[in-house]
């Protein structure tokens, strides 16, 4: 019966002690101060000043990185057809593999 109610009261205290821990007394500021956003534009009290227009240098020189990377690209690539396949090591193949697999199973299953 003492265990009955002592529970209920702790159930009946512990709202109560969260609601108290969450609003400040009366007369009291919350310790913390949120600082709302601002716009973009005003701050530090300077303009947001869109980029300039690309100027036909700017086109220019980057149609030329492009063209030099695809050039690159394709010379790689024709190194790459050209060269023969490098031959497969037969120690690694499946058979050779599964087979060394098995035998190290068979040693280690009791007798």
């Amino acid at each position: 019966m003492r265990r009955t109610i002592a529970a209920l009261l702790v159930l009946l205290a512990l709202p109560v002690a969260a609601n108290a821990q969450m609003a400040p007394a009366p007369g009291q500021m919350p310790l913390e101060i949120t600082k709302q956003e601002s716009p973009p534009e005003s701050k530090l009290g300077r303009l947001v000043v869109p980029p300039a227009p690309q100027s036909e240098d700017a086109v220019r020189d980057a149609e030329r990185g492009v063209a030099d990377l695809e050039r690159v690209d394709r010379d790689q690539r024709a190194l790459r057809e050209q060269a023969p396949p490098l031959p497969r090591r037969p120690d690694l193949g499946y058979d050779v593999q599964s087979g060394i697999q098995q035998r190290n199973l068979r040693r280690a299953l009791p007798r």
